[in-house]
């Protein structure tokens, strides 16, 4: 199946050229379309068609300019102009720029084009055949080269088992200077959002333009994908961090240009055996840890890298008490500025990527728990643990955890406006059923579930009074009661109603009735 681009800066156009045809039927697939010259050639680097069909007159990059740059990457591939000039101008370009086909919009039916897309067809198999043996030498080598390169990372394998493969496929053993490279993708590629397709094409690509680039500037490279990242082993003789830093600059540069990608790098100090080399495999696996901690475009070296804390992150239950405390309160400012101390915390601390990654999904699991009342499934939650655990930087596992702790406030405050009537009555039915008793405010705002700072201001809301004035309200209101009965003794009265002391029930009784004690039993006994 040959792939196939089609440029138009009319998307009618372009609906209409993949709709004439039945592709697939004539054993093309349809790869990528563009709308301009330089978006189609970023795509046809990505993507390496083998046929494009394009419009000439389109802004920013015309098909002239397009078929230009295309084939000076590649001359095999097909071009097919397919345009409104009947003019001889533009096909004198397109016979110099060796164009396929020239087609008219006007003038364009199924069968005529079917029947140049066959012409072509042909053409793609000849070529097809006449480079298939250089492809697959080039695959060969390639597998090759991996294969050294995973042995070299392997830190159970020998360095004399490693000497003897080299050594069987000519490559000399400690005459140059070396070292490990490392290219991360993963941040950039995740934020364009591409599909599996397009990915792993853009990675192939990308991986193309550092073997091609360090090959010009004749510095042998061994390279391996590693999902969205690469590692790569250079050796060269006048190896050097000035060249490497040039080579990496300019892949950055041309990977933003084409692919509008970007990476992390890090390269192991240069040595001049590859047993010193090999003694810095351990570095590039916590640089390549280390790069979840760092920017998109930052560069990591022996220099300037932050070694891992010996004490890893952990929260604690202190920790999960005081954010839900802020929830409580709806107190997003100081939810913020406590997440801000933790990611300040893990950036100084530079610990295993994997490892906080659990710890902070255990720690929304935890808090999820103090207010699951709120959510109606426990999925809710998963999205969230989910997202921190996909994540490929920190800045991507804080940013989760705000999008949670500002969701849990929400569902909170939402669930308190719903519930604050039936809340209020508990409270106030548990007053009554304990007034005896001890009944402090954190007692009751844990019986209710909530904290104590919004149990407070939400019952002086629902009672218009506070909560230690209710409570001696009630208690007073059943010392009255007990003074009608004449065997009572105040002393016995005072603790039986939940005073301890009985000069402060003294002081409390005649602040909410207006008279002492002894006064009230006096006018009582008179009536």
């Amino acid at each position: 199946m040959y792939k196939i681009m089609i440029v138009d800066d009319e998307m009618l156009v372009r609906i209409g050229v993949k709709a004439l045809i039945n592709w697939e039927e004539l054993g093309f697939e349809i790869v990528a379309e563009a709308g301009n010259g330089q978006s189609a050639f970023e795509k046809y680097v990505a993507f390496k068609p083998d046929l494009v069909i394009t419009d000439i007159k389109m802004p920013k990059q015309d098909g002239l300019w397009l078929t230009q740059k295309i084939k000076e990457y590649n001359p095999n591939t097909e071009i097919i102009f397919l345009t409104c000039y009947d003019d001889f101008s533009y096909a004198k370009k397109a016979i110099k720029l060796q164009v396929s086909d020239y087609i008219l919009k006007a003038e364009m039916e199924e069968e005529e084009l079917k029947k140049i897309i066959l012409e072509k067809k042909k053409k793609l198999d000849a070529i097809t055949g006449q480079t298939a043996e250089n492809q697959n030498n080039k695959l060969i080598l390639r597998k090759q080269q991996e294969y050294l390169l995973g042995l070299l990372l392997s830190s159970n394998r020998s360095i004399e088992l490693v000497r003897e493969e080299f050594e069987k496929v000519n490559i000399e053993w400690n005459t140059m200077k070396y070292c490990f490279i490392q290219f991360d993708f993963r941040s950039s590629l995740k934020a364009e959002k591409n599909s599996d397709y397009q990915t792993a094409n853009i990675i192939a690509a990308s991986l193309e333009l550092i073997i091609t680039k360090f090959q010009d500037e004749n510095v042998g490279i061994f390279t391996k994908q590693f999902g969205k990242s690469v590692t790569c082993f250079a050796m060269a003789a006048n190896l050097n961090e000035v060249k490497i830093q040039k080579y990496i600059n300019y892949m950055r540069n041309t990977l933003k240009q084409y692919f509008n990608l970007g990476f992390k790098s890090a390269n192991s100090p240069i040595t001049d055996t590859i047993e010193e080399s090999r003694n810095h495999i351990d570095w590039i696996y916590q640089a390549s840890d280390n790069m979840f901690y760092v920017s998109e475009g930052e560069h990591l070296t022996m220099d300037n890298i932050m070694k891992p804390s010996d004490s890893p992150f952990l929260y604690d239950a202190a920790l999960v008490k005081e954010i839900c405390q802020y929830v409580e309160e709806a107190d997003s400012d100081s939810i913020h500025n406590k997440i801000d101390e933790i990611e300040a915390v893990l950036n100084r601390q530079r610990s295993n990527s994997l490892e906080v990654k659990l710890e902070l999904s255990h720690m929304i699991n935890d808090i999820f728990k103090r207010f699951d009342s709120c959510f109606q499934e426990d999925k809710d939650i998963f999205i969230f643990q989910k997202k921190v655990m996909n994540s490929e930087e920190l800045t991507e596992v804080i940013c989760a955890i705000r999008g949670f702790m500002d969701n849990i406030i929400n569902e909170n405050s939402n669930n308190r406006v719903d519930n604050s009537e039936f809340l209020i009555k508990r409270a106030i039915q548990y007053i009554d059923d304990n007034y005896s008793k001890k009944v402090s405010l954190e007692d009751i705002a844990g019986y209710v579930g909530i904290s104590k700072y919004y149990f407070s201001v939400l019952f002086k809301k629902e009672q218009c009074r506070t909560f230690s004035s209710y409570l001696n309200s009630v208690r007073i209101d059943k010392a009255k009661q007990a003074l009608k009965n004449p065997q009572a003794t105040i002393n016995d009265i005072v603790y039986e109603i939940g005073f301890n002391d009985p000069q402060y029930f003294s002081k409390t009784f005649k602040k909410y009735t207006g008279m002492t004690v002894t006064e009230y039993r006096s006018k009582y006994d008179k009536q």
